[in-house]
């Protein structure tokens, strides 16, 4: 009994020396999971525990041995990162060394770098020619960033495999990708508001600052979405479509956990999951979506709307799609479409037919607001949504949609969770590129003005639709009947982004053609160059006070124009100058063709010879005229062009 009872302490003691070794090596939260590694399975035999307990503790060091290597901070991340690029440095330092035949020396370091990559579990750099490849390899910002993106995807996938992720622990995201994502935008914010810029006015302005203005902000971001949602929808009702607002699922396999039925009940992990990822399952849904397209696309369907992509509380994707369709008959068969391929794979296990494919027809003027919940779900607002489809059962479909954690929103796990593992969250199908839109809020309206007097019309009338003008706002509904409606082709639009081609060496000598968006293209080859400024970074010192809030009003104001002689010329800053060269626009009250016209030009000579009546006067020229200034009688020729009678 001795020896027994000696052999059971060792068991036990390496048992504890394993599990305390796990625990120090995963993240804080795979702690309780780790102990209850400690439980003894029911039935198992009470001499048999320790050594069970040390079998579980290896099959867990076995399944999650990526994850345990790389339970590594931001700052050890850093290290890595450095080690790497200089291992790679050495290696191929070494190879030049050895290696006589200079042929086969290129693709021996690529060898190497295969080698490398593969033992770290990254992918291999990609790069448009071999020694732009083999230069990633020796950069540390490169491999910090794929070994960041490594270390974040594998801790999750751990997270996800152990049942970490769920609604009553943390739904969506895990703590510790709430966390890394919490620290990116931390130091992307502290990097936006440290970095300064100039324009070429002389203006200075932190990159926050500007960042603040474009879709970046979470607010701008989800206006614009709103305003093409609720354009789309004004689309349909004036053409008669149908819209259906779908909720598309992943098989059994995809899904790592079992939600709670009932208020107070746990999830438990689903026996069918596979270990796929969140990427994985992504990838599922966009193949089948492109399978159900084309065939779509052969029937000739006309098919519009948008595409929203979230988690389940288990961070399996699934996706809401509000679209719509020429008629019902139209929306039905595209329904059947895409239920058969959604079902083709694992289409008779429990449950598929009533929740791989949900459907809802939209009523007249419903359909912005009821996608409008799950717009503020992905990129936040208020939690406080109603109905929708991403119910549990039992009531609980407000409680599914508020999902928070202590001071995390839920649309903060939302982004953690798109961060995480790369996914897109919103797309729009089959309407004009917003693109376009962006950049034709750029261009300034002379342009399309003298677009129009030359004889196209089409910039001029779709410049109205994007900018506001009083109590109208910008009108997405308009601005796609003007492009060409929905459905176009890609290459009939009416207009298109201008990109202007050159080239540039990167920081790995590669020679690439970069294409830079300058403004729009017409159908006739015309561009509209928008509004643009030239920025270069500048120095912190001297821009701001010590205080990291304070400004110098100086560095704010804009550097004044140049009087040159056409910024200078007052018939320019009267608009005499324009309608000399072009006439009166239809916008304005006359017309020097018609007898309006002719009355009130009479008034302005009339005017004017009085005003040089006055000014001879007081120049002491006794009541004689100025031949080269005055005139007595202003007189208008009968075809409305205006001329000065010379005295």
């Amino acid at each position: 009994m001795g020896h027994i009872s000696v052999a059971i302490s060792n068991e036990e003691r390496a048992a504890k020396h394993k599990a305390a070794r796990v625990k120090r090596q995963v993240p804080a939260q795979w702690a309780h999971a780790v102990d209850a590694l400690a439980q003894r399975a029911r039935g198992e035999p009470v001499w048999l525990k320790n050594i069970a307990w040390l079998e579980r503790l290896q099959a867990f060091d076995a399944e999650h041995g990526n994850a345990i290597a790389c339970s590594l901070g931001d700052f050890e991340i850093g290290e890595k990162a450095k080690k790497m690029a200089e291992t790679v440095t050495e290696l191929l330092a070494l190879l030049v060394e050895q290696n006589e035949d200079t042929a086969s020396e290129e693709q021996q370091k690529l060898g190497i770098v295969r080698e490398l990559c593969a033992s770290i579990g990254v992918p291999v750099p990609v790069g448009n020619t071999a020694p732009g490849v083999i230069a990633r390899a020796e950069c540390l910002i490169w491999w910090r960033r794929a070994l960041r993106k490594r270390v974040a995807r594998v801790i999750e996938h751990g997270a996800i495999k152990l049942g970490l992720v769920n609604k009553k622990a943390g739904a969506y995201a895990s703590a510790d990708a709430v966390g890394r994502r919490t620290q990116q935008l931390a130091r992307n914010a502290a990097m936006l508001e440290k970095t300064l810029v100039r324009n070429e006015a002389g203006q200075v302005y932190s990159l926050a600052e500007l960042a603040a203005f474009s879709v970046a902000n979470r607010d701008v971001r989800r206006g614009e979405l709103m305003t093409r949602i609720r354009g789309c929808e004004e689309y349909a009702q004036q053409a008669g479509h149908v819209g259906v607002f779908f909720t598309l699922t992943c098989p059994s396999r995809f899904h790592a956990m079992h939600a709670p039925k009932t208020a107070g009940g746990r999830a438990h992990k689903n026996g069918k999951y596979d270990g796929s990822t969140p990427r994985d399952a992504q990838a599922w849904l966009c193949a089948m979506w492109a399978r159900a397209r084309a065939k779509l696309a052969r029937m000739g369907t006309l098919t519009y709307g948008f595409r929203v992509a979230e988690p389940h509380h288990d961070g399996c994707p699934h996706w809401h799609a509000l679209l719509w369709f020429s008629d019902s008959r139209t929306a039905a068969a595209a329904v059947e479409v895409i239920r058969s391929y959604w079902l083709s794979e694992a289409g008779n296990e429990r449950g598929a037919q009533q929740n791989r494919v949900n459907t809802k027809t939209m009523v007249s003027g419903g359909a912005a607001g009821y996608i409008a919940k799950y717009i503020a779900k992905n990129i936040g607002g208020s939690v406080d949504v109603g109905e929708h489809l991403d119910g549990t059962g039992g009531g609980e479909q407000v409680e599914a949609f508020a999902v928070e954690t202590g001071e995390v929103q839920g649309y903060q796990r939302v982004d953690a969770w798109a961060a995480t593992w790369g996914i897109r969250q919103f797309q729009a199908i089959g309407q004009p590129p917003v693109s376009v839109w962006r950049e034709l809020r750029r261009v300034t309206f002379d342009q399309v003005e003298q677009a129009r007097v030359e004889g196209e019309s089409k910039p001029w009338a779709l410049w109205g639709t994007v900018h506001r003008d009083g109590d109208e706002k910008a009108d997405w509904c308009l601005f796609t009947r003007r492009m060409g409606g929905m459905g176009c082709k890609r290459g009939a639009w009416a207009l298109a982004v201008a990109k202007r081609v050159t080239t540039r060496t990167n920081s790995y000598k590669e020679t690439l053609e970069n294409k830079r968006a300058v403004g729009l293209e017409t159908a006739t080859g015309r561009w509209l160059v928008s509004r643009r400024q030239a920025w270069v970074r500048v120095g912190d010192e001297g821009v701001r006070g010590t205080d990291a809030g304070s400004e110098v009003p100086a560095i704010r104001a804009a550097l004044a124009a140049p009087w040159t002689r056409f910024n200078n010329c007052t018939a320019r800053l009267t608009g005499e100058l324009r309608k000399a060269f072009m006439g009166r626009g239809r916008h304005e009250q006359s017309d020097w063709q018609n007898a309006a016209g002719v009355a009130e030009a009479l008034r302005e000579e009339q005017i004017k010879g009085e005003k040089c009546k006055d000014k001879n006067q007081q120049a002491g020229i006794n009541g004689r005229r100025d031949p080269l200034r005055c005139s007595d009688t202003p007189s208008v020729s009968t075809n409305g062009s205006r001329w000065m009678q010379i005295a």
